[in-house]
C-alpha cells in the first residue's frame, strides 16, 4: 500500500477499538514495518509545565494541555510547526531538551505553534493497511491550521470534509450550476 505519512486518520464508525473512537490520528511513519501516529484530539488533564517540571525538575512555565498520542507507552513527543519559504512545514520531535527549549518560549507567540504528546500509536507490518481495507479508517489530507487548532470538533471537522470530498468526486462539474443556491 501507498505511504500516508503526513496525511490524518479519521476513525469511521466501523472501528471497533475504544482507543480511538472519533480519533483523528497523524501519521508520522507508514512504510513496510508498520505505522506510527499522534491521535490530536485527545487532551489530558496535565498541563506541558507540570509533565516536564516531573522529568527535568525544572519549573517551565506552560499552561498548554499535554495530549495523549494514543495507547502505547512511548517517549514524550513534540509536534511543532515551522514557517519557512516553502510554506508550513511539520516537524516531529522526542529529545527532551528540544521538547524543553519549544515549550520554554512565550505562550503568546502566534508563529509558534506545537503540541506535547505522551504516548503513540503504532501498528505492527500490515495492521494499518489491513484496517483501511477493512473501512476502519477514514484518509483526510489535514493542514497543519488543522493540527494546531482547536482539538474539540476536530473529527466532525475531517468528517465533514471527508464526505464533501467524496460527494463532489461523483458530480460531473459540467452538470453543476454556477449559482448554488439552483441545487
Amino acid at each position: 500500500m501507498e505511504s500516508i505519512q503526513g496525511r490524518a486518520l479519521v476513525a469511521s464508525p466501523y472501528l471497533t477499538d475504544s482507543n480511538f473512537l472519533r480519533a483523528v490520528v497523524y501519521i508520522l511513519k507508514h512504510d513496510e514495518d508498520g505505522a506510527i501516529g499522534l491521535i490530536l484530539n485527545r487532551p489530558m488533564q496535565t498541563t506541558v509545565g507540570a509533565l516536564l517540571e516531573q522529568c527535568t525538575e525544572n519549573k517551565i512555565s506552560n499552561d498548554q494541555p499535554v495530549y495523549c498520542g494514543g495507547p502505547v507507552d512511548g517517549p514524550l513527543m513534540v509536534l511543532q510547526c515551522v514557517r519557512g519559504d516553502g510554506g508550513e512545514v511539520v516537524l516531529v520531535g522526542s529529545e527532551q531538551d528540544q521538547i524543553v527549549e519549544v515549550c520554554s518560549r512565550p505562550n503568546d507567540d502566534p508563529t509558534l505553534q506545537y503540541r506535547v504528546f505522551d504516548g503513540y500509536s503504532g501498528w505492527g507490518d500490515g495492521q494499518l493497511d489491513a484496517e483501511l481495507r477493512a473501512g476502519g479508517w477514514l484518509l483526510w489530507d489535514i493542514e497543519p491550521s488543522q493540527i494546531f487548532g482547536d482539538c474539540n470538533d476536530l473529527w466532525k471537522t475531517a468528517v465533514r470534509e471527508i464526505g464533501r470530498d467524496i460527494l463532489a468526486s461523483g458530480i460531473d462539474p459540467e452538470r453543476m450550476p454556477v449559482d448554488p443556491a439552483y441545487n
